[in-house]
């Protein structure tokens, strides 16, 4: 038995979604499908959610700060890296 459901979603989201899915030679509610299926596989999100800044974020944070390391050739870093 299914049942019907009811989703919103702003048009640009879902469009993108629809396209995704398409290229992957299934339709919109068989993509939400296969995502539900594996929420409950994993028993929560397939993918890490978080507030956490990218690494990106953070080095560039660190590079604004000054809080980094520079060296003057490769050995000089892999021997930081060694120690």
């Amino acid at each position: 038995m299914t049942k019907p459901y009811s989703l919103r979603l702003d048009e640009q989201t879902h469009d993108d979604a629809q396209d995704v899915f398409a290229n992957l030679g299934m339709d919109f509610s068989t993509g939400i499908k296969i995502y539900l299926k594996k929420v409950i596989k994993t028993n929560g999100i397939p993918f890490k959610v978080s507030n956490e800044s990218s690494s990106l974020d953070r080095s560039l944070e660190e590079l604004k700060s000054g809080n980094y390391k520079s060296f003057n050739s490769v050995d000089e870093l892999f021997d930081d890296l060694d120690d």
